[in-house]
C-alpha cells in the first residue's frame, strides 16, 4: 500500500515536470520566433534607413546645385575634404614607388 502510495505521488510529480516543461518549450518557441520576427524588422527598418539617408544625400545635391548657400558652402567642404584624400592618396602612391 505504502509503494503505491510513494508510485502516486512520484507519477504526480513528474507530470507535474513534464508540463512545466512543455510549457517552458512553447515559451522558447515562442520567443525564438518573436526573435526571429523582431530581426526581420531590424534589417527592413536598416535598409530604410539607408534608402532615406541617400533620398536625404542626393536632395542635398539637388539643394546645392539649385544655388542654396547654406548647402553650396556644404558641398564645398565635401569636395575639398574629397580633393584632399585623393591628394593624399597620390602622395602615398609616389612613395611608394
Amino acid at each position: 500500500m505504502e509503494e503505491e502510495l510513494d508510485f502516486d505521488i512520484l507519477e504526480s510529480k513528474v507530470l507535474e515536470i513534464l508540463e512545466k516543461y512543455q510549457h517552458t518549450e512553447y515559451e522558447m518557441r515562442s520567443l525564438i520566433e518573436e526573435t526571429t520576427r523582431l530581426k526581420n524588422k531590424l534589417r527592413e527598418s536598416q535598409a530604410h534607413n539607408i534608402h532615406l539617408t541617400e533620398e536625404v544625400n542626393r536632395l542635398k545635391v539637388a539643394n546645392a546645385m539649385n544655388g542654396n548657400q547654406e548647402y553650396k558652402r556644404m558641398m564645398k567642404l565635401k569636395m575639398t575634404k574629397l580633393i584632399n584624400e585623393v591628394d593624399t592618396c597620390i602622395a602615398q602612391i609616389k612613395t611608394n614607388r
